[in-house]
């Protein structure tokens, strides 16, 4: 149900994710799904997501598109696709309460690793693009987070974070929408009530990404990530605590 308390707590969890979004270029997911997963069901939250996704990472992408690292995602599409359709079959079919804790682990870990500050300092060559594809994309469908490996693997490749931030928006729109297709293959989008919650949560996301791009030129990067970082350790360890409890 969509009462007025869920859908005002939403509203500004919806804000908070997307302005973060439109500063780093991803990370709405590593915040919205762990906090939404406490009350729906993950083949709810998912699938209801993605709407929203989809459309912030074609707004984010239009934006920064000369900026495109196209050899990259020449390599990236095709094994992501691969990992997105194991990664479906897997979300419909493993018991909630393990993907419940796998997620929330995965977000704290991450969480933990940003705060650490830590820079990658070594160089992957372009063929681990198959490995990191193929995973990345079991983890977008399967949790909504292959963003924060993606990021890795591009940095790891030597690019600057403008060229980056570009790739992963334009990554994110495609993944975002081969989602789509896949949870409405496989019937997500016929539960109740799931458009409208999008569009319930449509306003906070335009907001949150006006806003961000607003504030992208005046905010230190430093700590933007440590903000994000430190959303990120108590989202997911709240998650680890509900499966846990």
């Amino acid at each position: 149900m969509l009462t007025p308390e869920i859908l005002i707590a939403a509203t500004a969890v919806a804000f908070i994710a997307y302005l973060l979004y439109a500063l780093s270029g991803f990370g709405s997911t590593l915040i919205t799904i762990p906090l939404f997963a406490h009350f729906y069901p993950l083949t709810f939250v998912l699938p209801m997501l993605a709407l929203l996704d989809f459309a912030a990472a074609v707004r984010v992408g239009l934006q920064s598109r000369g900026h495109l690292l196209r050899h990259e995602l020449a390599w990236l599409l095709p094994c992501m696709a691969i990992g997105m359709v194991a990664g479906v079959a897997l979300l419909v079919n493993l018991p909630a309460h393990f993907v419940l804790g796998t997620l929330g682990g995965l977000v704290a870990a991450y969480g933990i690793y940003t705060l650490s500050g830590r820079e990658i300092g070594f160089r992957v060559p372009q063929g681990s693009a198959v490995p990191v594809g193929v995973v990345g994309g079991v983890l977008s469908s399967l949790f909504g987070v292959g963003g924060p490996l993606y990021v890795m693997y591009l940095t790891a490749r030597g690019h600057d974070p403008l060229q980056v931030r570009s790739t992963i928006a334009a990554l994110l729109s495609i993944t975002t929408l081969t989602r789509v297709v896949l949870f409405a293959l496989y019937g997500l989008y016929a539960q109740d009530g799931i458009f409208l919650f999008a569009l319930a949560l449509a306003p906070g996301m335009l907001l949150g990404l006006f806003v961000g791009h607003r504030l992208h030129l005046n905010l230190s990067r430093r700590r933007l990530v440590q903000c994000i970082a430190a959303l990120l350790v108590a989202s997911g360890a709240s998650l680890l605590i509900k499966v846990l409890a």
